[in-house]
């Protein structure tokens, strides 16, 4: 008896293991249908694996066309969080030509200034969201496209202008928009008290005393220098001109290299000015945590 409820159990495993084949080979997955190639380029697209899954939507779209609109709003987005910043800008323009209405088109507007804004194109950045700011009716996105324009002009030291933007976006119902504002307005309003070196005053300066300008820039080693070339060359032509007179080789000569140096000290000045207003600029902007939103 024992032995036959043994045999029986086998018989029912091995009869529920036939049915579920024969249920699995009447429903196989399918791993290249449509639904699958989406839920994939979804979990590509939420690892951050975002090139992939912009092959996958492409893919997706072949299949079921009619949900453009949507998945190739997803590709753009995926190009621009990719690295792929010029071609997500490329996406994002087809897009909003396709889809000028659809209600990702203020994102879509928006992302184009960003794209624009994180390839440095700051001036590029504020022309496109100040013209397209009538079409932005998400009024998140209008007023953090505002606060972009307002962080380009900081990024192209126009202090004032961004100052007034930041202002103005401080009365925002956006709580996060308020307070990032107040931040950024103190920062427009520290980079007008940066310290700088007067370009005029510092050739001035080296005209004056060969190497000033220099001096009053800071690089002492390179004041030292032009003071010492210009004031040896300057000695040597005397010399030269004092010992033979007019015609002297040795004046014209040395002079004529004098002469060079005497007003590439005055131009390095200038320059030296230019780089050191440039590097104090460059140290303060590096120094601004700016938050964007995606």
């Amino acid at each position: 008896m024992h032995s036959k409820q043994i045999w029986g159990h086998l018989f029912i495993i091995l009869l529920n293991t036939f049915f579920l084949s024969v249920a699995d080979a009447e429903e196989p997955l399918e791993y290249y249908s449509s639904e699958n190639i989406l839920k994939f380029a979804d979990h590509l697209m939420q690892q951050r694996d975002y090139l992939r899954a912009a092959g996958e939507y492409q893919r997706y779209l072949f299949y079921q066309p009619k949900e453009k609109e949507e998945i190739k709003y997803r590709i753009a987005l995926c190009y621009r969080f990719g690295g792929k910043t010029e071609k997500a800008i490329d996406s994002f323009r087809e897009y909003l030509r396709d889809f000028p209405t659809s209600k990702y088109a203020s994102n879509a507007h928006y992302q184009i200034g960003v794209s624009h804004f994180l390839m440095q194109r700051f001036e590029e950045s504020a022309k496109y969201l100040n013209t397209s700011i009538p079409n932005i009716t998400d009024v998140r996105f209008k007023t953090e496209s505002q606060q972009l324009i307002g962080l380009s002009y900081l990024r192209q030291r126009q202090w004032h202008t961004a100052e007034e933007i930041f202002n103005k976006l401080q009365q925002s119902e956006i709580l996060s928009v308020r307070e990032k504002a107040k931040t950024y307005s103190q920062y427009a309003i520290q980079g007008t008290k940066l310290p700088t070196r007067s370009p005029f005053l510092a050739g001035f300066l080296s005209t004056i005393v060969p190497g000033a300008g220099r001096l009053y820039t800071g690089r002492v080693g390179d004041a030292f220098n032009s003071l010492i070339l210009v004031g040896l060359t300057g000695w040597q032509t005397y010399d030269g001109f004092n010992r033979d007179g007019i015609t002297s080789a040795k004046g014209w000569t040395i002079g004529t290299l004098g002469a060079i140096f005497y007003v590439g000290n005055i131009y390095g000045s200038v320059i030296s000015a230019r780089i050191y207003n440039r590097e104090i600029t460059e140290e303060f902007l590096s120094g601004i945590s700016i938050e964007l939103v995606y």
